[in-house]
């Protein structure tokens, strides 16, 4: 099961995900309000699940601006790749040039992770997906169990990640998608970083930045 919640000015989906013995996982914890983390938590609290990762797609600052309270919060390390490190480093300046607050990330526990990994809670497990391209230490999370991948920033609906930025690269976006996303089942549901759902086989045939 799935909940997504749309948060901060750049309308960020962070997903939250869990199963029937209550364990959760936190994707993108992207929180700038009181108002925001206060409906995590209530949901949280709602439905009386336990946090068990908080993991990160990548380290763009409207991805990770609600790291820091979200590893206070639940006392988790922020899960992510290594080859983000030198851009979480940026994550003050980026904020001071996008509008977010990310005062004390200095301090945020970490914990490296890639594709050699799985992500266990409950009776779950999501496979770590490398799919670099929109920035270094890109990651998507696929839970073969019950048929999604959340796809941070590399694949959206029709579109892909912009790859203007620091350590973008079109090509090797494009490389990623089609053989480490495009390869799972076409009926996989895509929970992207900004915006609506889609899936795999529709990405496949109809998306004019891969074909």
């Amino acid at each position: 099961m799935i909940k997504v919640f749309a948060q901060n000015h750049f309308e960020v989906n962070c997903s939250l995900i869990y199963d029937q013995t209550k364990e959760c996982v936190l994707v993108d914890v992207c929180s700038q309000k009181d108002s925001e983390r206060q409906e995590i938590l209530d949901f949280i609290n709602k439905n009386e699940l336990r946090v068990k990762h908080i993991l990160l797609t990548h380290p763009h600052i409207d991805h990770v601006c609600g790291a820091l309270w979200a590893s206070e919060t639940f006392n988790l390390p922020l899960e992510l790749h290594k080859d983000g490190e030198e851009i979480l480093s940026m994550a003050e300046v980026q904020a001071q040039m996008m509008g977010f607050n990310v005062e004390g990330i200095d301090n945020l526990k970490k914990k490296y992770i890639s594709k050699s990994d799985k992500i266990s809670f409950g009776d779950s497990e999501l496979r770590v997906i490398e799919t670099p391209g929109h920035c270094a230490g890109s990651l998507s999370f696929y839970n073969e169990k019950e048929g999604f991948v959340i796809t941070g920033d590399a694949l959206f609906q029709g579109s892909i990640g912009r790859t203007d930025l620091p350590t973008g690269d079109f090509d090797l976006l494009s490389k990623s998608i089609k053989e480490n996303l495009f390869t799972l089942p076409e009926n996989t549901e895509c929970i992207c970083g900004h915006g609506p759902n889609t899936t795999i086989g529709f990405e496949k045939e109809n998306n004019p930045f891969l074909n």
